[in-house]
């Protein structure tokens, strides 16, 4: 009996300690299953209250401060939570979570316009305007003229025996153009002659037995008689009448003919035109703009438009003070002597007038719109703005102006294309002075 009561025990021992050997390893199991998703947890030991023990349920162990784990009777482990931890933990993580995130936003926003400034801030290299002796070209286009043009004419109607020139010959003074009939002009001398007489008589038999007024008419009649016989004397002795010949009054060349033998013409027609082009007027278009830079006597070039590889020069001999309001221009005349007849009347040519002075000068790739609205960027306390100028000449690389702006004003010369009005830029260098 004692020995089966002793194998009994030893029987339940050996139960027991299968069993807890069991529920151990169940528990080691659970509990290194919970511990991977344990790593966010707090690590600080719970203070609240522990939970209920749940009938038929063995309390166990605890791991962390989160989870308590629960040995139920039918050997499984199951974690419970303690209610009122993991709650107020993630509560109060939210707001670091949220100012964090927005702290962040902050900053790229703040980072990304500081990019955007810094990369829209342009690079520019300015010049320094300074006044300098420069020998402005002046000028403008126009025709050619002849120096001299005369229509040779006749105040009396008479016939024509010849013509003894031709369109273009030259002529000189003196030299016999047409032959005249002077037939008519004798006649009408002879007429007017005893016109006068008897007027003359007429007022000598009033003068004495009639009345005032018979007086005065006479008288009138008589002084008419008298200025008609005299204009048609004079004529016939005009200095343009030689012989019954017209003459001509000057040198120069027969351009046109509109008269021929036999023909009988009316007072005061043109006969035939005489040109001198020995000297020719280029009258050209010069822009109002440069009115006050051109003066009479100032030495200038013209160049023909048909021949452009020729260059005469001229001089400045009148200014006409009258506008194209058309055009804007004023007309000035530049004298040129013609020796071999390079330049024809009604040809187009260009005359460059040389003026000196003082202008300020900068480099032409500083000024934009340069033929229709120049401008310049001038910087003050790194900030450009853009400033209209008057242009009154320029060269291959050079521009002069002379309203706009002062000596030592610094404009954008690299970098204008990228600089807007009142945009803040980074100087990189100077160039140019002040002379």
């Amino acid at each position: 009996m004692m020995r089966n009561e002793h194998q009994s025990k030893k029987s339940s021992t050996l139960m027991r300690s299968s069993v807890s050997t069991q529920d151990e390893k169940q528990l080691n199991e659970a509990v290194n299953a919970a511990e991977a998703p344990s790593a966010a947890t707090l690590d600080r030991e719970p203070t609240g209250p522990l939970p209920a023990v749940k009938p038929g349920v063995r309390p166990g162990f605890t791991r962390n401060s989160l989870t308590t784990w629960f040995l139920p009777d039918d050997g499984s482990v199951k974690p419970e939570v303690r209610p009122g931890f993991a709650g107020p933990l993630k509560r109060k993580r939210q707001p670091v979570v949220i100012v964090l995130g927005t702290l962040f936003v902050i900053a790229a926003v703040v980072f990304a316009i500081w990019k955007l400034n810094a990369s829209s801030v342009p690079n520019v290299t300015l010049y320094k305007v300074g006044m300098q002796q420069v020998s402005l070209d002046v000028g403008g286009g126009g025709l050619v003229y002849p120096y001299q043009q005369l229509n040779v004419s006749y105040p009396v109607a008479e016939r024509v025996v010849n013509v003894l020139v031709k369109a273009g010959d030259h002529v000189t003074p003196d030299q016999s153009l047409i032959q005249l009939d002077p037939s008519q002009l004798n006649v009408q001398i002879k007429q007017a002659s005893d016109d006068m007489g008897a007027a003359r008589a007429y007022l000598d038999a009033v003068s004495g037995s009639g009345t005032s007024v018979n007086v005065a008419q006479a008288q009138q009649q008589y002084n008419l008689a008298v200025n008609r016989y005299n204009a048609l004397v004079a004529q016939a002795s005009s200095p343009l009448l030689h012989n019954g010949n017209l003459i001509s009054p000057m040198s120069g060349v027969v351009t046109t003919v509109a008269v021929n033998p036999g023909e009988v013409f009316a007072a005061d027609t043109s006969l035939l035109t005489i040109m001198d082009e020995s000297t020719v007027i280029v009258r050209v278009k010069v822009p109002l703009a440069n009115l006050d830079l051109v003066h009479p006597g100032q030495q200038a070039t013209v160049t023909p438009s048909a021949l452009p590889s020729t260059s005469m020069q001229g001089t400045v001999s009148s200014i006409i003070p009258q506008a194209d309001p058309q055009t804007d221009t004023f007309e000035v005349w530049v004298n040129v002597v013609n020796t071999n007849g390079e330049l024809l009347p009604g040809m187009s040519a260009f005359a460059h007038i040389q003026t000196p002075g003082k202008a300020l000068a900068l480099p032409r790739l500083a000024v934009l719109n340069l033929d229709y609205a120049p401008a310049v960027f001038v910087v003050h306390n790194q900030r450009a703005h853009l400033q209209p100028v008057h242009v009154i000449g320029r060269s291959v690389e050079t521009v002069f102006i002379n309203r706009g702006l002062a000596p030592g004003d610094q404009v954008v010369l690299v970098g204008v294309d990228s600089v807007q009005e009142g945009q803040i830029v980074h100087v990189t260098g100077v160039e140019g002075q002040t002379r």
